[in-house]
Parts: C-alpha cells; sequence; structure tokens
C-alpha cells in the first residue's frame, strides 16, 4: 500500500477481517486478527474499497471507514440466520457473481444472480 503513494487501492481478501454479525460465520473468521489488519491499513486514506468472500452471504457496509461488499458463492449459500454458531446452514439460494466498475470518484458493484432468468423478459424504454 505504501508502494501506491496516492494512487487509489483496493483490497481484495477471501476472509472478512471483522465480524459481519452472523455467529456460524463470525466463528470461522479472522476475528482474532481484526485488530491487527486494523492497525495495518489504517494509516492509509487511499483504500477506496474492501472486497471479500467466504461468507456467502450478500453483506455491505464500512469498517474503519472503509466501504466493503461480499457476495453469495456460486457453489453453495449460507442461509441468513442471526442465531445459529453450532453448525453452517447452508441453502440453496441462487449463485451469485459481481461485476465492479472502478472510476476515480466512484466504485459501482453490480450483483447477479445467475442460475434463473426464467422471466426475463425485454421491456422497451421508449416513451410512448
Amino acid at each position: 500500500m505504501e508502494a501506491a503513494g496516492t494512487k487509489s487501492v483496493y483490497l481484495f481478501m477471501h476472509h472478512p477481517p471483522f465480524e459481519i454479525g452472523i455467529p456460524s460465520l463470525d466463528i470461522i473468521s479472522l476475528r482474532e486478527d481484526a485488530q491487527r489488519i486494523q492497525q495495518i491499513v489504517s494509516g492509509f486514506s487511499n483504500i477506496k474499497h474492501l472486497f471479500f468472500g467466504h461468507v456467502h452471504r450478500p453483506v455491505s457496509g464500512s469498517w474503519d471507514g472503509i466501504p466493503f461488499n461480499t457476495l453469495r458463492g456460486t457453489n453453495h449459500q449460507i442461509q441468513f440466520d442471526l442465531n445459529v454458531d453450532d453448525y453452517l446452514p447452508i441453502n440453496h439460494e441462487p449463485p451469485a457473481y459481481c461485476v465492479i466498475f472502478l472510476e476515480p470518484q466512484q466504485t459501482t458493484v453490480h450483483f447477479h444472480d445467475y442460475l434463473d432468468d426464467s422471466l426475463y423478459k425485454k421491456i422497451s424504454l421508449k416513451i410512448v
């Protein structure tokens, strides 16, 4: 990050470096290293966004002033359950991926669930 100087930095990690509020996932997060990671990134004002996986849930927010996103996985998903802490509640939500547009003044993240497009229709944008 030092080598980037004043250039924008986007961090990509597998595990989130903090708890996300879902106990079954927080148990297997990097929460023990969160403070250390936070100390490393806190000195850099050029970090524009944090992306991570591992949780197989669509989650957005900010951590220490850094906006973040994660998304569902491409194989299995973790059910949204704020009470389970002794097993991973896997379910069959659709898999997803993201397309990210990085611009100097803007970060745009598009989430795409890609299995079921049975209701796909073309709707005209022409004003009649």
